[in-house]
């Protein structure tokens, strides 16, 4: 199988599935990578999947569409209007080809505003795909709240990020005799809430023993400045590393922590629980739909705003070492129960079934 996939992430989702799926005998090849240039790149797709079609490809997997928000065209209202335009004729040029379109829906909306109008972009998105993998019922509902309910769906959960590490050889959350350390992990922008994190932080009474770590690139500017200086006042007991952390220093601030935190505004899929859960740590996460279908014993969940977030962290700074070490087991168990070949097979079938129906 032969499979066109848009855009590449530095995201390990991609290649995660694609490891397993190219043993499965599926040849990945990456779309709108023609040039140095990412402008060129968005105005020379339509022609390069024409070429690639003539060529004998027939399925194009979508993940994200910030593939269509270069520099020169996001910055204004009448470049976004221009990409959408472009978006959803590329889309039509694909059908009328024969292209046949999978949307992974790993977001409800883009993050940050990529066309003129997302929601209607999005629409047309779904209508235009063939198949629509969601990693989660509520992702699917939440499309359809949307008005984005897509034909043929399937749901396939998001695999654990990287290899789920022996229980032994994890630190067991909650041990040592210094303060609970409470980690942030991810990329840092405001839907993520994390200024709510930490002004729950500064909140707490002196005498509970916790200690925060955000690690996460922030490009945001002016969030950068805000938290930063929320973490320089003195006394505090935070740490900003507001810069992308390497894949082995996220691994040993993972095995540091004892407590995730996740107070994210919304979300639809969650790559870093993933993560946590997968280094057997127990999570904080806000009562959402898209969270329903974390594990509930290595989860405590609360029901939004800060006094909520607050009593959280409160809980679990002073939770028993033996809850927070029966919450990391539940945490390994459940990331080791997911399979990224398992996920391969169950998306190639998938795939194989939009080609057969083409």
């Amino acid at each position: 199988m032969r499979i066109m996939a848009l855009p590449r992430n530095a995201n390990p989702y991609q290649s995660l599935l694609y490891g397993e799926m190219s043993l499965l005998g599926a040849r990945i090849t990456y779309l709108g990578e023609l040039t140095p240039s990412w402008t060129l790149n968005v105005v020379l797709l339509p022609f390069e999947v024409v070429a690639r079609r003539i060529a004998g490809a027939r399925l194009i997997h979508i993940h994200w569409v910030f593939f269509f928000a270069p520099p020169l065209a996001a910055r204004s209202s009448v470049g976004r209007l221009a990409m959408q335009f472009w978006f959803q004729l590329w889309l039509r040029i694909c059908r009328l080809i024969g292209i046949r379109l999978v949307w992974t829906a790993h977001n409800l909306l883009p993050h940050e505003p990529v066309f003129a109008d997302d929601i209607s972009a999005r629409r047309y998105l779904v209508r235009s795909s063939d198949l629509v993998i969601a990693h989660s019922q509520s992702a699917l509902d939440q499309l359809a709240e949307l008005g984005a309910a897509a034909s043929r769906v399937a749901v396939i959960e998001h695999g654990p990020m990287g290899e789920v590490p022996a229980t032994q050889a994890l630190r067991v959350p909650g041990t040592g005799d210094g303060p609970r350390q409470f980690l942030f992990i991810g990329g840092v922008k405001e839907y993520k809430g994390v200024d709510d994190l930490v002004a729950a932080f500064l909140a707490l009474p002196p005498d509970v023993a916790a200690c925060l770590t955000v690690a996460g690139d922030c490009p945001d500017h002016s969030l950068r400045s805000r938290l930063t200086a929320s973490a320089n006042r003195p006394g505090t007991r935070i740490t900003m590393r507001l810069q992308h952390i390497p894949e082995a220093e996220l691994a040993r601030l993972l095995a540091a922590a004892d407590v995730v935190v996740l107070p994210f505004r919304r979300v639809t899929t969650s790559g870093s629980a993933m993560l946590a859960l997968t280094h057997g740590r127990p999570l904080i996460v806000p009562n959402l739909a898209a969270t329903a279908d974390l594990p509930n014993n290595a989860v405590i969940r609360y029901e939004g705003g800060i006094p909520a977030l607050l009593s959280a962290i409160s809980s679990a700074a002073s939770a028993e070492p033996a809850h927070l070490a029966a919450m990391s087991m539940a945490a390994s168990k459940f990331a080791a129960s997911i399979s990224w070949s398992d996920i391969a097979k169950r998306t190639m079938w998938e795939m194989t079934a939009v080609l057969n129906r083409g």
